[in-house]
């Protein structure tokens, strides 16, 4: 999450990498890199360590290193309360819907390319959702703690979100290939963030109360 300046201010990456540092004699410097570069950057050793992704989010998964998965979560699709619910993929066709810039979104791309849908990219989840709060778009793809942490920031009575039928996707770190001693003192440190608690604890500031409502079909 990113406050009006830009400026890298919260979010469940940057809780764990400052947790992870805090615990061996690393250094965390962030480079604010669109999404589409990470995967590059981590092959071209210009980058050590990039979190909250999926091996089949990026093309070349086999090239770089992962961590050991740290937890699970949902893809939803958010919409303007005024909307009806969003339950099935017929419910999006012809529809304008705001994605992440540079991130592959495996259950919409071929509708993407067949122009079924229309891919409307940002830089941020607070791009998009302004914008579907102004009717510039029909719905938003992201994930449910990325939404519900918005919630907590944000007035957003005016926004819901529907979960999205797919199975929730595992989350890891990627790690450069380049620096095999470096990804192994992170993957051991994550190891134990993960069964100290540490990852749980600071997942739970980021779920809500109450759960998104749930589409099966």
């Amino acid at each position: 999450m990113f406050d009006n300046n830009n400026v890298l201010a919260g979010g469940i990456s940057k809780d764990i990498l400052e947790v992870l540092v805090s615990r061996d004699q690393l250094v965390l410097q962030y480079l604010p890199i669109p999404r589409g570069r990470v995967e590059q950057w981590l092959l071209r050793d210009d980058a050590d360590i990039a979190c909250f992704l999926n091996p089949a989010w990026v093309e070349q998964a086999e090239q770089l290193l992962w961590s050991l998965a740290l937890f699970s979560t949902r893809q939803v699709i958010v919409r303007r309360s005024s909307s009806p619910a969003i339950q099935k993929m017929t419910d999006l066709l012809g529809k304008r819907i705001g994605t992440d810039r540079g991130f592959s979104y495996p259950e919409f791309d071929m509708m993407f390319s067949q122009g079924l849908l229309i891919r409307d990219d940002a830089i941020s989840l607070e791009s998009n959702l302004g914008r579907l709060e102004k009717q510039r778009l029909d719905a938003a793809l992201t994930v449910d703690l990325a939404f519900q942490y918005y919630q907590q920031k944000h007035d957003s009575e005016g926004l819901a979100a529907d979960t999205l039928w797919t199975q929730p996707d595992t989350i890891y770190c990627a790690l450069n290939p380049h620096q095999p001693e470096l990804a192994q003192q992170i993957q051991q440190i994550l190891q134990q963030m993960t069964e100290d608690g540490s990852i749980a604890k600071i997942l739970q500031r980021y779920k809500p109360t109450q759960a998104l409502p749930r589409s099966d079909n």
